[in-house]
């Protein structure tokens, strides 16, 4: 009786802490997509999430860390929700069921047209720190490996077979292709009316697997 009364608190204490971490995260990414990341300050983040600058720093080294884990949560909910999935499915469909799943859940997508900012992951890849840059490719390569070996196993595919490395390189193109098509913004190229992060990276995967490129 004693050992359970005492791991109470415990779990009480963890579900507090990972429930300000996301608060943190939360204030944070829509602080980004808001101001970009240079123009957000640990105060800005402090102040939108209503809780200390201490607390802040209590789970997340930096402000680097803290875009860094919002782009980690991101990917860890986007990729669970393409290997649930039929791997026979056509892969626009996963995307586009991985992504419908991100809004339903409150992920809603970067609005990319003259009213906003290009989203921050956009610069952290074209002039940000290498080591950002670094995580950020390097975390999607470990993912591809990922839904690649998912469709192996899940699959009817001969030794040899190229198709479900391809299925994992295309899931990423409709990622950096909506983030190649956001960047194009800031160099006068004009993007579909009502474009958001999701329907580009659709819009990308439709013209790569549509057979006409």
């Amino acid at each position: 009786m004693t050992a359970t009364t005492s791991a109470q608190p415990v779990g009480r204490q963890e579900r507090r802490k990972a429930a300000t971490r996301a608060k943190i995260l939360v204030a944070a990414d829509r602080l980004f997509g808001e101001r970009g990341y240079a123009e957000t300050s640990i105060e800005d983040i402090s102040e939108a999430a209503d809780v200390a600058v201490r607390t802040i720093y209590m789970h997340f080294s930096s402000k680097a860390a803290i875009m860094l884990a919002a782009f980690d949560s991101w990917v860890d909910a986007f990729v669970e929700y393409v290997l649930s999935r039929p791997v026979d499915e056509p892969v626009i469909e996963t995307v586009r069921a991985a992504l419908e799943r991100l809004e339903a859940t409150g992920r809603e997508p970067h609005a990319e047209n003259d009213d906003t900012i290009v989203h921050p992951t956009v610069s952290q890849l074209f002039s940000g720190a290498p080591d950002v840059a670094g995580h950020i490719l390097q975390r999607w390569m470990h993912e591809m490996d990922r839904i690649t070996r998912d469709t192996f196993e899940r699959g009817d595919y001969p030794d040899g077979s190229l198709e479900p490395h391809a299925r994992a390189v295309a899931i990423f193109a409709a990622w950096i292709g909506s983030l190649s098509a956001a960047a194009s913004r800031e160099r006068g190229i004009t993007l579909p009316r009502g474009a958001t992060g999701h329907t580009l990276g659709l819009g990308v995967l439709e013209e790569i697997t549509s057979g006409e490129l």
